[in-house]
């Protein structure tokens, strides 16, 4: 029997459509009911499979479903608030976006205090987005972060914890405000620097294409990521992003101070802690 009656998503992009394409497969819930602004979206993901069926407007959607995950952009969060708020305030519901603090306290604020809502941000993305790029299994063996707020329901942080170890996750959980300090370092640093080492790149009009070896491809392989996606990322987590760069030029101060006054010795030693934390990683 599955967990869950009637789920809902609105935005059926990769995250969306990977969560309902895994929910249909493991009947996780009895029916998976989409919304996408565009037609032609919704009308993909029933016939690939993503979907059961969809609403033509995000109040129908809303009104009639027990569970509600939202997979939009950031920017567009607040506009669902408000209608949770008028439609069905008593509603279960998540996000998936990868900044929580900003979202958790637009809820409390169009919401209240006493919304049914539990945080959420699946480690498991991709470079590419949109609904052609969903994929099986996604979830599978990844972590997933909640971010309950103290004020939380424990039967509803249960349940988007259960949802999410039913698609295979890890979950952990943790305050909005700590999970937006570590996930500036280990995602949203990273992807900043990587824009701007494709920055300097494209200025640099005299390195020709054809040197841009398999080293270079790969470190850089997220900067072909959606640059409005991270520029709302980058904004909604400003404060926290610009302490890591300032912990990151003090490191890479000392790495260029290794090599400007040919300290061959501390530089291999810092090389060989840093490829052994690396290797630790995984």
């Amino acid at each position: 029997m599955p967990d869950f009656k009637k789920i809902g998503i609105i935005g059926i992009g990769l995250i969306g459509g990977s969560i309902g394409f895994d929910v249909r497969k493991k009947k996780i819930a009895e029916m998976v009911i989409g919304y996408s602004r565009k037609i032609e979206t919704m009308e993909k993901a029933v016939k690939n499979g993503v979907i059961d069926e969809y609403c033509k407007n995000p109040e129908d959607i809303i009104k009639n479903v027990d569970f509600l995950i939202l997979a939009t952009p950031i920017s567009a969060l607040s506009e669902y608030f408000k209608i949770i708020k008028n439609i069905n305030p008593q509603i279960t519901f998540t996000d998936v976006a990868s900044v929580k603090k900003i979202v958790c306290d637009k809820v409390q604020k169009i919401i209240g205090k006493n919304a049914n809502f539990v945080g959420s941000h699946p480690i498991s993305g991709s470079e590419k987005s949109g609904i052609d790029f969903i994929k099986e299994g996604l979830f599978e063996n990844k972590t997933v972060i909640i971010t309950p707020t103290k004020n939380k329901n424990k039967i509803v942080e249960k349940k988007i914890e259960m949802f999410w170890e039913k698609l295979g996750s890890k979950v952990i959980s943790m305050s909005p405000e700590q999970h937006d300090r570590i996930l500036g370092f280990t995602s949203h640093l990273p992807h900043f620097l990587i824009y701007t080492l494709l920055s300097m790149g494209k200025k640099n009009k005299k390195i020709s294409k054809d040197f841009f070896g398999s080293g270079f491809l790969d470190t850089t392989r997220i900067g072909k990521s959606n640059p409005e996606m991270w520029t709302e990322i980058f904004f909604s987590n400003r404060k926290n992003i610009l302490k890591w760069i300032e912990k990151f030029e003090k490191e890479l101060k000392n790495f260029k101070k290794y090599l400007k006054e040919k300290e061959y010795e501390k530089l291999k030693v810092a090389l060989k802690e840093s490829k052994l934390f690396r290797e630790g990683i995984e």
